[in-house]
């Protein structure tokens, strides 16, 4: 995903790009995801926004539930000031809908079914190995962008090893029964060490349903009613109604991680930069906003080195901003009775435009300008 925004934002820029992907075919993979109004206003700049709206569903707020009760705790809004909305969509969807853009753009070759091998400097390029059935193929490029994933295998080969267990589990599952679907919008339910969260996807036909808890090892999925038993009814029930969970173990990349490498020849961006946890849901969205300032900085500077620099010192603050919330986000829906009363009275006593105020820096952002 990472990727293909970069390519997209570099093909707008008319800069030619390959994309070198491991998958011999992009297919339908993943769960839902949030696109909040900060990466909704990049992704209106490469392709059609209102077909990628139909595919997803526009959330106006996200309520927030007790968790044994199901009492409403609060709505917060979750539209932009200037109208640009909040989407909820499955991954594949958008997926489908940036490989679409990247097909129909001549600067974007799109090179499948390859490993990335061995990176060296070569003079002033490097040299990088694309690894297939077939054969090695050798790439010579000034810069390679490694947009590959928590597991970036390009941040281990560089010597920066795999990222750090969180000691959370998320489970996550998909509800098609449409008696146990909740209705349209964004919820959650706070407990104590756990949380849920419940979102429309594939236009509002299925629910992505999240379970997070601890990673203690014992966990399976037989037992995920049983430990949500005392949690609100409704829950229940859309647990009850998944056909299967997948676990995922929530990993994240060190804050301190290096991005740029091998003398300003590459850089990672998206989850191989800064992977963090998913409790602000930004992950794609800081992946997004990190291809629009990048390829704007390589426009404007005078040589890679200075594009580089110029990238790290105007995302660094901001990804460590939006960690320090996600922190937040884990000790206040994770509190423990009685102090999660407290919360939940504080909550309630705010005004929409209070609640909304807290996230105005995050989805207020804009791109750099053209």
């Amino acid at each position: 995903m990472a990727g293909l925004t970069m390519a997209l934002e570099l093909a707008r820029r008319d800069r030619p790009c390959i994309v070198v992907e491991r998958a011999p075919r992009l297919e339908e993979v993943g769960a839902g995801l949030q696109l909040s109004p900060n990466a909704l206003r990049v992704l209106a700049r490469l392709g059609d926004l209102d077909d990628l709206k139909a595919r997803g569903t526009v959330a106006e707020t996200v309520t927030l539930h007790a968790a044994r009760t199901g009492r409403a705790i609060a709505s917060v809004p979750v539209s932009s000031a200037d109208g640009t909305p909040y989407l909820s969509i499955h991954r594949a969807d958008l997926q489908a809908w940036l490989v679409r853009a990247a097909a129909a753009s001549s600067r974007i070759e799109l090179r499948l079914g390859r490993d990335i091998g061995a990176i060296a400097r070569d003079r002033s390029d490097l040299r990088v190995e694309a690894i297939r059935s077939g054969g090695t193929e050798i790439l010579q490029t000034p810069l390679v962008i490694a947009a590959d994933g928590v597991n970036s295998p390009t941040a281990q080969r560089l010597g920066l090893g795999g990222p750090a267990a969180t000691g959370a589990l998320a489970w996550r599952g998909r509800v098609a029964d449409g008696a146990a679907m909740p209705p349209a919008g964004i919820e959650a339910w706070l407990g104590p060490r756990r949380h849920a969260v419940a979102y429309p996807i594939a236009s509002g036909r299925e629910t992505n349903l999240v379970l997070i808890e601890p990673a203690d090892g014992s966990a399976n999925h037989a037992d995920l009613p049983a430990r949500f038993s005392k949690w609100d009814r409704r829950l229940g029930t859309m647990i009850a109604s998944v056909d299967g969970f997948t676990a995922w173990p929530l990993k994240a990349v060190p804050g301190a991680r290096p991005w740029r490498h091998l003398d300003n020849r590459l850089i990672l961006i998206g989850d191989a930069a800064h992977a963090m946890l998913p409790y602000a849901a930004q992950g794609a969205a800081m992946a997004i906003e990190d291809a629009a300032v990048l390829a704007a900085h390589l426009d404007r500077a005078a040589d890679l080195s200075n594009a580089l620099r110029g990238y790290e010192t105007e995302r660094r603050p901001r990804i460590d901003r939006v960690r320090s919330r996600v922190g937040f986000h884990r000790f206040v829906y994770h509190l423990p009775f009685p102090l999660s009363l407290g919360r939940n009275a504080v909550l309630a006593s705010r005004s929409a435009a209070s609640l909304a105020g807290d996230l105005a820096w995050l989805y207020d952002w804009r791109p750099p300008r053209d």
